[in-house]
């Protein structure tokens, strides 16, 4: 995939506000959903009525910013109709096309043979480009990534950034490669607050089933913060009973107001359970989503480094030796940035700036994203007493190019 040319200083915030108000526009297109159970006549004066209010709230200059709101919790919601819910979020939905190849040896020789994967995305935000949030396995490896609009056009998209322990992904598309009609239609989601949903609550749940295109199931919150343990890796999730099924991956999951509180996860739902669906709640990985988002593309000599030498620790490794799974600290070099923060050997670094950390591969990842001579975290766990407990340490990152 193309590297983009470096865009320094253009942020894009996911803000959390506290109030009634939700708004902000994309081309001309509203971005604040709202539900409502009364008779047609009465949606349409309110959603006019909160149309002229988002307008009073639209932001000039390059930059942008995704509100997460926390309206009032008086449920609206009805199981008859959740036709507006639809209607106000489906030009936030995209649907996601990947493409990888696969190299393998036979009888000497090196084939490579190309595969597809089909997955489910949302508009999060804009700024110099158009971002987009998924689930980090929906386009884990992938070689070349197609993003499909509501209006049917398709648009190549890039990584951002990633982290495959929260199963987040952030895209991004140029605007360069979108139609003009493309960005009339296309809207950004709302984000509500995930904390306020009460298990029983009604919730709604879009994405690509099957890879047959968008479509909308409705369900009701089974449990909140439900542990969940997959591949090594613990997740607390909202359970639902709303159909979520493959190909949903990166969808939405939505409240009765048309709030996104959660990120489909459809490589949790096992295939012998029936009625039980997973979501990410979105409250708990706004700040991630931003991370990734408004990473800078640094040159290669001016990144970060911690001036250490590092062993994976893997699964069964893990599993084995009771070592917490993230990279081991085999060595740390004398005058590094770690041995100024005072960062011990033998312990297992798990995060980096909040980023989790799960092989050195992914902490050369987190660490090409830093500017050397910054100041951010290291979370190592630490053996005390025969048990491992994290510790943050304050780091000012060496630079590649040389230390300062």
């Amino acid at each position: 995939m193309k590297k983009r040319k470096s865009k320094i200083g253009k942020k894009v915030v996911v803000t959390v506000l506290c109030g009634l108000l939700c708004g902000g526009l994309l081309g001309g297109a509203p971005i604040g959903y709202s539900y409502y159970k009364q008779y047609k006549t009465q949606r349409e004066m309110e959603a006019a009525e909160k149309q002229e209010a988002n307008q009073l709230g639209q932001t000039g200059g390059n930059g942008a910013y995704v509100q997460q709101t926390v309206a009032d919790r008086d449920r609206e919601a009805s199981v008859y109709d959740v036709s507006t819910v639809w209607d106000n979020v489906i030009p936030a939905m995209v649907e996601i096309d990947t493409k990888y190849v696969t190299a393998y040896r036979f009888f000497g020789h090196t084939y490579e043979e190309e595969s597809e994967g089909r997955g489910t995305g949302i508009i999060i935000a804009q700024g110099d480009e158009l971002f987009l949030v998924t689930n980090h396995h929906v386009v884990d490896g992938a070689t070349a990534i197609q993003i499909k609009f509501v209006d049917g056009s398709t648009a190549p998209a890039e990584l951002k950034g990633a982290d495959a322990e929260a199963d987040i992904a952030v895209l991004s598309v140029d605007f360069s490669d979108l139609q003009e009609e493309t960005l009339k239609q296309i809207r950004v989601a709302t984000i509500g607050d995930s904390g306020e949903l009460a298990s029983g609550e009604m919730v709604i749940a879009i994405g690509n089933a099957a890879g047959h295109g968008q479509s909308l199931t409705v369900g009701y919150v089974s449990a909140l913060d439900r542990e969940v343990t997959i591949e090594g890796v613990t997740m607390n999730l909202i359970q639902t009973d709303a159909a979520i099924n493959p190909g949903n991956s990166g969808g939405a999951l939505l409240n009765a107001k048309g709030e996104l509180v959660g990120i489909n996860n459809a490589k949790l739902v096992a295939s012998d359970v029936e009625g039980v669906g997973y979501s990410i709640p979105v409250s708990k990985v706004v700040s991630l989503i931003n991370q990734l988002m408004n990473r800078e593309e640094i040159r290669y000599k001016d990144s970060a480094m911690l001036g250490i030498i590092v062993q994976d620790v893997t699964e069964n490794l893990s599993a084995t030796l009771n070592i917490p799974r993230g990279v081991y600290i085999v060595e740390v070099e004398e005058d590094s940035a770690a041995a100024k923060a005072g960062i011990p050997l033998y312990g297992v670094i798990t995060e980096v700036n909040g980023i989790s950390v799960k092989s050195q591969e992914q902490l050369n990842e987190v660490l090409s994203y830093i500017r050397g001579g910054t100041t951010g975290t290291v979370t190592v766990q630490e053996r005390v007493e025969g048990e491992y407990t994290p510790k943050e340490y304050t780091v000012t990152f060496d630079k590649r190019g040389g230390r300062r």
